[in-house]
């Protein structure tokens, strides 16, 4: 199981599009929604990101929350019917 950096999310209508990735000290990727969900769905761990590889700070973990059996990803795991993601402030 891995812990994925959560550097960025693009956001429309209450729900992920896309998530900017990295495994840790590695250049970023872009996933879409479907592999997130796949991905928490296999063990590894989305973990949101601020700042740069050498300055940068952990936030909260992604989790799959599910509403009426419709999957959602929150840092907060409020059963709400929409993502919603919480990236930590970085530091200078």
């Amino acid at each position: 199981m891995a812990d994925v950096e959560v550097v960025g999310a693009e956001m429309a209508n209450g729900q992920v599009k896309t998530l900017r990735v990295r495994f840790k000290h590695t250049s970023e990727r872009v996933i879409d929604r479907a592999t997130a969900l796949a991905w928490l769905a296999d063990g590894h761990s989305l973990l949101t990101y601020a700042g740069s590889a050498h300055h940068g700070e952990r936030g909260y973990a992604i989790e799959r929350v599910e509403v009426d059996d419709v999957p959602y990803l929150r840092t907060d795991t409020l059963p709400e019917a929409k993502d919603e993601l919480h990236f930590p402030k970085a530091h200078h």
